[in-house]
């Protein structure tokens, strides 16, 4: 069970540093990586994994869908799985050990994985709430270009 000052502690994290993080991590793989963005269905997955999963399901996910043999037509999906597993990896270093200082004594309790795993939960799942409205953002905006292009066209 967390503490009350660690769930304020991700809620404040969540707000201001999850939610840039998301934003930069779509934008970076929209434009930078000329990605696409997520299609419906690996949105709606990932997000009921990381709300109905343990932390080590979420991950075990996240690593399936990576090593997945995506079609070159599904290139995008496999890139932004990969970019997720190292944002999952280095946030369970940087958010658990420096911010939360869990499993940093060597002594790591079951307890101690425990606790480390619920915070890292619900890290991700604010940091997917907040990667999967800005991924909506780029939905929409491809859908309005679409549209605009149509009407173009007439």
């Amino acid at each position: 069970m967390l503490s009350t000052e660690q769930v304020k502690k991700i809620g404040l994290l969540s707000d201001t540093v999850l939610y840039p993080e998301a934003v930069a991590f779509v934008r970076q793989l929209m434009q930078k990586e000329q990605c696409d963005p997520l299609p419906t269905s690996q949105v709606n997955g990932l997000l009921n994994v990381a709300t109905s999963a343990t932390y080590d399901q979420l991950h075990t996910f996240v690593v399936h869908q990576r090593d997945r043999d995506w079609p070159a037509s599904k290139r995008d999906i496999k890139t932004f799985y990969t970019a997720l597993e190292k944002f999952l990896t280095t946030m369970q270093t940087r958010r658990i050990r420096s911010e939360f200082h869990l499993l940093t004594d060597g002594l790591n309790t079951r307890q101690a994985k425990q606790e480390a795993d619920t915070v890292m939960l619900l890290l991700m799942q604010n940091f997917i709430q907040h990667l999967v409205a800005e991924n909506g953002l780029f939905v929409a905006a491809d859908a309005d270009a679409r549209m605009r292009e149509r009407g173009n066209r007439r």
